[in-house]
């Protein structure tokens, strides 16, 4: 009878019966799978390169004594590869800053007095549209062993830091603040008591930062700012304003003064101090000053449809009172701010001439005539540096011998010990600033990357002489490398492109490239191309491509034809398209198609726009505001649209606040073709997501990149793990899982490529978490016959090599408790005879152990087994498990690359492409 009371003690019996029933059913749960760092720390990576080109370097720091540290220490900031240092004058180099959360470094500053005491400055302050962002100022007293984090977090982005020569404990920081939007915390700050407490000491508004600090080395309380007045968007870069300028203190940041006495007022962009060591009355500055356009310029930007801008003039002025009163020494009319002042613009004076000069920018321009006329003031240098990479970012010469220089630029670091008549290249140091990956199908894998500045790389995941080094690599394409994809079923054919389109088509068996660029018509909007544009091979026929503008295009002939199939899927907002700064917006910035079904393909946009199609390109769903309600904000850039290897209604999609400022991670799944979205965000740290990727055997293992590291999911984005081990907290910007080593390739923009085998990870079941122990399957394995003759390997320790990955069987097993007896692993023949028993470790968790594939020995190494299939069985607290093991083949590699035949008399159609 409906509402009638069940009396107490029936209650009672019920309520008892029904807990009784949940503790079995939760008996029969699966367990959660949550692995430790212990087990994760099993996978380990190496670091391939390629690190040959050099990478993006930001400042350097020298001690001034003892004498034998001034010669051979020196310290290198770079962008996003953290902190280097050396004490063999550049033999080696080691990273002492890798423990720290934020890699950017904008400035990097020894006390005078205690060499010892190392501040760091994060976040470069270079301005671009790829500038990364810090978490404050770091202190090491012990030579940078260790760090102690000191505040300054919402400063962002510092240029520069000056220590007090005689109080170690007085420090000045410049801080430009929020790349993309207005905050306080920018200007100028001091600290007396080590760092404890900061005060600002010079600030303009919430929009203007100081990109320059220098301090007069007789008399400590006098010091010198730039600020730098600038509007960065998404789409536009306002390079100057009225609040670009210099100011003086007198007492030590008490008060400023603005300076004027002949310096350019109104519209002024980057400004680059020094002050002469020798005479602190004189003093130079660059400035990038701006005329209007004139009138042929005018009307060539009206016939190209876009406005005319204000042009950037590198403007060199001198005083000799101290800053009272300024002279302009140079025309203005030479190059010196023909390439993005923003990223450039500083100014160094020599320590023992103030005569000789050096700006840096797309060379290094020097004067040695007090600035009125430059050498190499734009590429390529005839005087200095001549044999070094361009895009010069920063110098240091040497107060005690100005004839030695280090040279810092997208290349690297290179010293010079004559002025900068010759040079030296440490290429040693393993940076490379990575923007997207690719694999081929070969045995052993290649791997391909596109770089900042440097070109599109292939290399190994395995080399024949038993390392992978720097001859390993070889150029694949030009300009900024961005996308190279590889066919999977024939990696003769590579697709690739550099920034804003520039599309090609490489042949790797006769070594020839075939530009593909589509070309609108005339009557048509031209098309716009990303910074990146990408490029995608359909998964159900590898001679269909797809490259996105501001439309999707397809070619079903590898590029030789270009169809559009789609309309525009930006916003199309046109006043987002017109902006300065060598910027493209409303773009596509992400193409997927599911491997499950032809025809659905997913494109994402750097105005926040998530499209569908199912047909082909037939029709189009725009998915942006099912996204917006799941709590995807609809303007932001979309960093990675991922269709799912198991399901066609599947996909992920990741959006990045970078260029808003807003570092929430945004990561989202649909399984009903974007009608709906789940947010897979919890357990990210607030970090931009780059890229997600899918396992292809197991749906719920998923990786995600970040702009401070790499994770990991075993619950298709439920919770996630750090899955960093000894790779540092970098930003990643590219992931792949290559579908038959299970290998995961991680493009870092800042560190270059990493691998680690994910083979037993691809098992993970909770179920697992239940088993007492459990033996995964085992990856099947090559043995490696090395070609190596003599004395083939470099001798010295300036080499960077990353030895292949161990010719062993690698066995994995699980154990839930720890075990108190010895774990056994036998290996046997196929006639079930034992070859070798080997011991593992009974810790509780995830465990290896690896065969090299070698007959047990007496006191020396067993002969090795041959190829075929062997048997790997477990024995453990009385447990017996057997698993199938598999050599599938020896290789060994050819000698030198082979010539191929072009053309002969007898035949003349040019077989280059």
């Amino acid at each position: 009878m409906p509402g009638k009371l069940v009396s107490k003690p029936i209650f009672i019996k019920l309520l008892v019966m029904s807990l009784a029933m949940l503790v079995l059913m939760a008996a029969h749960l699966p367990a959660q799978l949550k692995l430790s760092s212990d087990d994760l720390g099993l996978f380990q990576f190496r670091n391939l390169g390629p690190f040959r080109a050099g990478s993006w370097v930001t400042c350097f720091a020298v001690p001034e004594f003892p004498s034998e540290a001034h010669l051979y220490t020196f310290y290198v900031g770079t962008r996003n590869g953290g902190v280097w240092k050396t004490t063999n004058n550049g033999t080696t180099f080691e990273p002492v800053f890798d423990g720290q959360s934020h890699l950017s470094i904008g400035a990097i500053a020894l006390a005078p007095s205690s060499p010892e005491t190392v501040w760091v400055g994060t976040g470069e302050a270079y301005c671009a549209r790829s500038s990364h962002s810090g978490d404050g100022v770091y202190k090491s007293t012990d030579g940078g062993r260790t760090w102690k984090r000191m505040g300054l977090g919402d400063s962002h982005h510092i240029p520069r830091i000056i220590v007090h020569p005689r109080n170690p404990d007085i420090v000045y920081v410049a801080a430009m603040g929020h790349l993309f939007t207005p905050n306080a915390e920018r200007g100028v700050f001091k600290t007396e008591d080590g760092g404890q407490t900061w005060k600002k000491v010079l600030y303009i508004n919430d929009r203007v930062g100081v990109i320059d600090l220098v301090m007069d080395p007789a008399n400590p309380e006098v010091l010198y700012a730039a600020s730098y007045d600038k509007v960065r968007l998404p789409w536009h870069y306002e390079a100057g304003g009225p609040e670009s300028g210099i100011y003086k203190t007198t007492d030590g940041g008490m008060t400023w003064k603005r300076l004027a006495g002949g310096l350019p007022s109104g519209y002024v962009g980057r400004i680059g101090i020094d002050i002469y060591r020798k005479n602190p009355q004189v003093l130079y500055a660059v400035v990038e000053n701006f005329r209007q356009p004139t009138a042929e310029e005018v009307a060539a930007a009206r016939k190209a449809g876009r406005p005319a801008r204000p042009v950037p003039l590198g403007e060199v002025y001198r005083t000799d009172d101290g800053g009272q009163t300024w002279v302009k020494v140079n025309s203005g009319k030479e190059p010196l701010a023909n390439k993005a002042p923003y990223s450039f613009n500083q100014l160094y004076i020599a320590p023992d001439n103030d005569q000789v000069l050096y700006i840096t920018g797309v060379t290094l321009a020097s004067s040695v005539d007090g600035g009125r006329t430059w050498r190499d003031a734009d590429w390529p240098p005839q005087a200095l540096f001549q044999s070094a990479f361009g895009d010069v970012r920063t110098l240091w010469i040497d107060p005690q011998n100005s004839k030695r220089i280090l040279f810092g630029s997208d290349g690297g670091v290179y010293v010079s010990y004559d002025g900068g008549k010759t040079c030296h290249h440490f290429y040693n140091l393993p940076l490379g600033e990575i923007y997207a990956l690719g694999v081929d199908m070969d045995e052993p894998y290649n791997i391909y990357a596109g770089l900042q500045d440097h070109d599109s790389w292939k290399g190994p995941s395995n080399s024949w002489s038993g390392q992978v080094n720097l001859s390993d690599w070889v150029t694949v394409g030009g300009g900024d490398g961005m996308y190279n994809v590889v066919d999977p079923t024939d990696s003769r054919w590579v697709y690739n492109c550099r920034e804003f389109g520039n599309f090609y088509r490489l042949d790797q068996k006769t070594g020839t490239r075939q530009r593909i660029q589509p070309v609108r018509s005339q009557d048509k909007e031209p098309y716009r191309f990303n910074w990146t544009p990408p490029i995608h091979i359909s998964p159900h026929n590898s001679s269909i491509v797809y490259i996105g503008a501001q439309v999707l295009l397809c070619s079903l002939n590898r590029g030789d034809d270009w169809e559009e199939i789609s309309p525009d899927l930006t916003t199309n907002d046109k006043s987002k398209q017109s902006g300065a700064g060598n910027i493209t917006f409303c773009t596509i910035t992400t193409i997927s198609e599911s491997p499950r079904k032809p025809g659905v393909i997913w494109v994402g946009t750097d105005d926040g726009k998530v499209q569908l199609t199912t047909n082909g390109g037939a029709s189009w769903s725009d998915c942006t505001p099912a996204l917006a309600r799941a709590g995807a904000p609809a303007q932001l850039w979309v960093s990675r649209v991922l269709a799912s290897p198991h399901d066609p209604g599947t996909a992920f999609v990741a959006k990045s606040g970078f260029r808003n400022d807003d570092f929430k991670p945004y990561l989202f799944r649909t399984t009903d073709y974007g009608r709906t979205w789940t947010t897979i965000s919890a357990g990210l740290p607030d970090s931009p997501v780059n890229v997600v990727v899918q396992d292809g055997q197991n749906p719920d293992l998923l990786f995600a990149g970040t702009d401070n590291g790499l994770y990991v999911s075993f619950d298709r984005g439920k919770s996630w793990l750090p899955f960093q081990n000894n790779m540092p907290a970098v930003k990643v910007t590219d992931l792949v899982i290559h579908p038959r080593e299970a290998d995961l390739v991680v493009g870092t923009y800042g560190r270059g490529i990493w691998v680690v085998n994910i083979w037993p990870l691809r098992e993970m079941k909770p179920e697992i978490m239940n088993e007492p122990v459990h033996l995964f399957s085992v990856r099947p394995a090559i043995q490696k016959q090395y070609p190596v003759f003599g004395n083939y390997h470099l001798t010295g320790d300036s080499h960077l090599f990353t030895p292949n990955e161990p010719d062993e069987v690698v066995i994995h097993y699980y154990l839930k408790q720890e075990s108190g007896e010895k774990v056994k692993v036998g290996i046997y023949d196929a006639e079930r005879k034992l070859l070798r028993e080997l011991e593992g470790p009974g810790k509780a968790g995830l465990n290896r152990v690896s065969w090299d594939m070698r007959k047990a020995g007496e006191g020396r190494p067993g002969p090795r087994v041959e190829p075929g299939k062997y048997f790997v069985v477990l024995q453990v607290a009385g447990a017996r498990l057997e698993r199938p093991a598999l050599i599938s083949k020896r290789i060994s590699w050819s000698l030198g690359p082979q010539p191929v035949v072009l053309m002969t008399p007898d035949r003349q159609d040019n077989l280059e492409e």
